[in-house]
Parts: C-alpha cells; sequence; structure tokens
C-alpha cells in the first residue's frame, strides 16, 4: 500500500508514534490539540480549522478528551458526523459551543462566531476581524444572563479587554447583531406556551440583564417564522422545556438564534407562570398515568388524551 492515510490525533496521545509504529498501513500522523481548534461560522457556514486545515478533509481521526474538554470533542464529533468523516466515538457533553454546532449543520440562522479555546486570541485578531467584524460580542460560553458578555468596538478593546477575561472560562466571539429588542420563546413539550419582547435599559446591549423591559406578545400574535425557529432548537437539543432568545436585526428583520436557555427566568404574573405551570401539571399527570396512580382533584389521568391547563 502506497498510500498513506491522513489522521489527526486529537488532542495528541502519549508516545503516539510508538503507537502507530508497525501498523500495517502507513499514516500521515498530524499531531492535535483542542487549543488550537478553531471554530468558525461565517453566512451561516461551519469549519472547524486546526493549523489552517478543516478537519473534515483528514481521511481518519482519533477523537477524545478529558473532563474539560468533553463539550469541544463532542462538537468536533457532530461536526465530523455531518461530513461522515471517520472518527472515534465520545461522549455527549454540551455547552454553547454543542448547541452553537448543531443549530448551524442543522440550518438554524446565527450571527457569525468565532470560538477558540485560549486565553489569548492576540494571534487570531485578524481571523476574529474577518469574520465578525466590529461591533463584536464576548460571551461566556457558560454564562448566563449576559454575565461576563462584553461589546467590542475596535481592536484595542478587543486586546484590553480580553485579556482581563478569567482565566477558567471560556469565550465565544461573535457579530453583534443591532437591534430593538428580542424575543423571548418559551417551549414546553413541544409546544411555544409563552412569547415575551425584551427591550434592553437604556445604555445597555444585553437584552437580558436587570432593567429590561418585558412585553409580552398573545401566542396568535407570534411571528410564525419566530415560533418555528425556537421549536425546532428545543427540539434539536431534545429538550422538555426550554426558552430561545431570538434577536432582529433592525436593518433587514432577519431572525438569529443567540441561545436556547435550559432553566429560564420566570417572571410573575405572565405567561411564563402559566407556561410553566402548564408544563408542571402535564409531567405529574404523565407520571401518574404511567405509575397508574388513577385519580387527581377528580379527575381520572388514565383516560386517553392530554390535559392542558388554559394559558392567561
Amino acid at each position: 500500500m502506497n498510500h498513506q492515510i491522513g489522521l489527526l490525533v486529537l488532542p495528541t496521545i502519549n508516545n503516539i508514534e510508538e503507537i502507530i509504529k508497525g501498523l500495517s498501513m502507513p499514516v500521515l500522523l498530524t499531531k492535535g490539540s483542542y487549543k488550537m481548534l478553531e471554530f468558525r461560522i461565517k453566512n451561516n457556514e461551519l469549519s472547524l480549522i486546526h493549523n489552517e486545515v478543516d478537519i473534515k478533509n483528514y481521511e481518519n481521526i482519533w477523537l477524545s478528551s478529558s473532563w474539560n474538554t468533553r463539550d469541544v470533542a463532542y462538537a468536533a464529533n457532530l461536526y465530523l458526523e455531518r461530513f461522515n468523516t471517520p472518527h472515534t466515538y465520545v461522549e455527549k457533553v454540551t455547552s454553547k459551543i454543542t448547541d452553537m454546532v448543531q443549530f448551524i449543520i442543522n440550518g438554524i440562522t446565527m450571527p457569525d462566531t468565532f470560538f477558540v479555546d485560549l486565553p489569548d486570541i492576540s494571534r487570531y485578531v485578524h481571523t476574529i476581524e474577518a469574520i465578525c467584524g466590529y461591533p463584536l460580542i464576548i460571551k461566556d460560553i457558560m454564562g448566563a444572563a449576559g454575565a461576563n458578555s462584553l461589546l467590542i468596538r475596535n481592536r484595542d478593546e478587543l486586546l484590553t479587554k480580553s485579556r482581563q477575561l478569567p482565566k477558567n472560562s471560556k469565550f465565544i466571539y461573535q457579530k453583534f447583531i443591532p437591534n430593538d429588542y428580542d424575543w423571548g420563546i418559551l417551549v414546553a413539550n413541544g409546544e411555544v406556551v409563552s412569547g415575551e419582547r425584551s427591550y434592553p435599559a437604556k445604555g445597555e446591549f444585553r437584552n437580558n440583564c436587570n432593567g429590561a423591559e418585558e412585553h409580552f406578545t398573545a401566542l396568535a400574535d407570534i411571528p410564525v417564522e419566530i415560533k418555528n425557529m425556537a421549536l425546532k432548537a428545543h427540539s434539536l437539543l431534545g429538550l422538555s422545556w426550554s426558552r430561545s432568545d431570538i434577536v432582529i436585526d433592525r436593518t433587514n428583520q432577519k431572525a438569529y438564534l443567540m441561545e436556547v436557555n435550559r432553566c429560564p427566568g420566570i417572571s410573575t404574573g405572565t405567561a411564563e407562570v402559566a407556561g410553566a405551570r402548564c408544563f408542571l401539571e402535564e409531567q405529574i399527570r404523565s407520571h401518574m398515568y404511567e405509575q397508574g396512580l388513577g385519580y387527581i382533584n377528580g379527575e381520572d389521568t388514565k383516560k386517553e388524551g392530554t390535559f392542558v391547563p388554559s394559558l392567561i
């Protein structure tokens, strides 16, 4: 056999040269590191780049992971599955990175984004600028309610503020979408149960932090495109309960999915309360039905059909 099999080992295994020595086929080895793996989204197209090579182009990839890289490894797994690139199995561990890959490979629109698992991004400044432009947002991939999110207007801010970020966290760099509000769409058991438009406080670029104004909308008045985006994202992640945050670009009215929250806040006296109640009622009734426990408040939980309490 004259052809060398292009093999990427990600990350590099100790004594890899000894491991591959004596294989029955010639191997062209590339030693990999998750610290060098770039996630690039541009115009809703995703590429995973390692030392300027798209990893989908390798003939085989040995994927493995430690505790702190399992989400990145699983994201790489999802990407390689899309292109049928042979690779080893890795466990499912989720983060905003894995969600992002799921959404993009399934056609959900997201902002142009860059991610690399390095605290010092100085060598990637030109790549970030080419993908995201200015202004851009820095986001903690494990953050919630806008924590550790920064608005960056130029290169000096990018270099200065990125150096001040917590060293034990991972961050994505994302094109800022000019907007007046975002949609918060609550989905329970595969149904949209609440929708709100969230307007940022004066001088604030985040729509979901303290001071934001919530305007709840009747379900019938939520645009179909927005409902469908939330439902699709919810289904892709296999969730029973979630809220999708969707931003509308004020310049062209294009919708972008920003993230899906597994533990969304519930505002008192709103449709979110009714939606949460609907979800919990169905969960309890379903369990009672499965256990054959009979009646709740005089109603037969074993009868056919699903109980759905009315929404406000």
